[in-house]
């Protein structure tokens, strides 16, 4: 069973979601999609620009400090991860409708997320954006989400120490942690289901819903 989860101080490697195909009888809505490579569907928070231009920026000062090899992941694709859908070939669209319908049902507020430093995740070797204090709104939300994708019979694995971040950069060579001297705040108004086309640095917004309490 799925519990809520409040805030609590963690620090946990991060697990990926594996989702198959669900929402079998439902009829697709017509929708644009865009080529047909091989591509990751999933829900996530998007930034502000100017938050995303200032990871950006952190993202390049780290970078610079520790002489890291890779460049940041552009300002675009700057996003913070709720839940996995899976890997396609194209745009899967009785897939995409079915979590389009459930995550419909979604009610929650709008809420701030806060990341008050750079850290290491050594699985994906990536240097992230995060806070070891989660957020109580941002884990009722993943709580819900997950509720939801498991009702309309769309499989996946649950991560109850999910851990929010915002990838900067990814790189071989694991940094120390550092403390930001002033967080990145925004405030999560809306979740979006993004399809990123592998190899491209490109994302597509495929459905978005806003955060509206009840």
């Amino acid at each position: 069973m799925l519990e809520t989860a409040g805030n609590d101080v963690v620090r946990a490697d991060q697990q990926s979601f594996a989702f198959g195909n669900g929402g079998a009888g439902m009829r697709p809505r017509n929708r644009r999609v865009g080529d047909f490579g091989a591509s990751n569907l999933f829900l996530a928070l998007m930034p502000e620009r100017d938050v995303a231009m200032r990871a950006v920026d952190i993202g390049r000062d780290t970078v610079r400090r520790h002489d890291l090899s890779s460049v940041p992941r552009p300002q675009d694709i700057m996003h913070v991860s709720l839940n996995g859908v899976g890997r396609y070939n194209g745009v899967p669209e009785e897939t995409v409708f079915a979590v389009s319908a459930a995550m419909s049902t979604i009610r929650a507020m709008p809420f701030e997320v806060t990341f008050d430093r750079v850290s290491y995740f050594s699985g994906p070797n990536a240097v992230v954006l995060t806070n070891p204090v989660r957020s109580e709104e941002m884990m009722d939300l993943h709580v819900q989400i997950a509720k939801e994708m498991w009702a309309v019979g769309l499989t996946f694995t649950y991560n109850p120490r999910f851990l929010p971040h915002m990838t900067l950069v990814y790189d071989d060579k694991p940094i120390p942690e550092q403390l930001l001297a002033e967080p990145v705040i925004w405030t999560a108004r809306e979740f979006v289901l993004v399809r990123s086309i592998i190899g491209k640095s490109r994302y597509e917004f495929l459905d978005r819903w806003p955060l509206l309490g009840e």
